[in-house]
């Protein structure tokens, strides 16, 4: 990174060179941010850097391992120091790759278990810690962590993940009531299935269909919709909710468990529906 004059507010965002942390990052440029994309892709970093830029956006790529805390604290300093703030902190970045080696609690190892907090929580805790201070000190700051609706309720696998993601729901809270009355507001999003680019092609379709059926809503999130509320959090339209998790998640954790079967059983009218429909 190299010294420059800033350009309206600056956001960092970790993981923002793929899936929700890239639609995020063209989001905030659209409008008016100046991004700083942390991400160790050293292929995608450069090329949505420059997709920004084309754009007429204002952006910076850094090909970082966030989970190294020296190298993370150099770059949350150098970001301020560059441009002048740092108005938003978005705590994207996940291993999701460890997510194919997470099963049942009985079955994970050790070794998953706590490499998955390291990936998947640590970072999100280096962020708060190190950007905090300077938000302090601006007297202003919002930080939004991103968390998983597997955080919040249980499931057949993804056992590292799940707590690595409850974590990070409750550091949002923990730094929100630590923090808020000097000015800085920490709030979290908790997506379900997000069709981003890499989950559409590591999972399999059936598995995304059994989300889609459990959805509410049409279709399940689509990732520029999470990067809205994202967006929305980090903005001062947001200036009095701190402390929240904010879930884009096509309703999936608002139905009973069996809406799902209900819907499809005498076209939705389920155990009420005339004629009684046989089991």
């Amino acid at each position: 990174m190299t010294s420059t004059a800033k350009s309206g507010p600056v956001v960092l965002i970790t993981g923002g060179a793929n899936g929700m942390g890239e639609c995020e990052a063209k989001l905030f440029a659209e409008r008016g941010y100046t991004v700083v994309i942390a991400d160790r892709d050293g292929e995608r970093t450069p090329l949505v850097t420059e997709e920004i830029k084309t754009a007429g956006g204002s952006a910076e790529g850094v090909v970082i391992d966030i989970r190294d805390e020296d190298a993370f604290s150099s770059l949350i300093a150098r970001t301020a120091r560059d441009y002048g703030s740092l108005d938003v902190l978005v705590n994207n970045a996940a291993a999701l790759e460890l997510c194919a080696l997470d099963p049942a609690a009985a079955d994970v190892t050790s070794e998953t278990f706590m490499e998955t907090l390291r990936s998947d929580l640590l970072p999100a805790f280096l962020g708060c810690k190190y950007s905090l201070p300077i938000m302090v000190e601006q007297g202003k700051g919002s930080i939004v962590n991103i968390a998983s609706v597997t955080g919040e309720a249980g499931e057949t696998t993804l056992t590292s993940y799940g707590v690595a993601k409850a974590g990070v729901i409750q550091l949002t809270r923990m730094v929100a009531t630590q923090y808020s009355k000097k000015g800085v507001r920490c709030n979290a999003v908790s997506p379900a299935f997000v069709l981003t680019r890499n989950n559409l092609t590591w999972t399999p379709e059936r598995m995304a269909n059994i989300y889609r059926r459990a959805m509410l809503t049409p279709d399940a999130v689509h990732p520029e919709k999470v990067a809205e509320t994202v967006f929305f959090l980090g903005s001062d339209a947001a200036e009095y909710i701190t402390g929240e998790t904010i879930r884009v998640d096509g309703g999936l954790m608002a139905g009973s468990p069996i809406a799902a079967d209900y819907r499809d059983w005498n076209d939705g009218l389920g155990p009420l529906g005339d004629p009684y429909p046989e089991l």
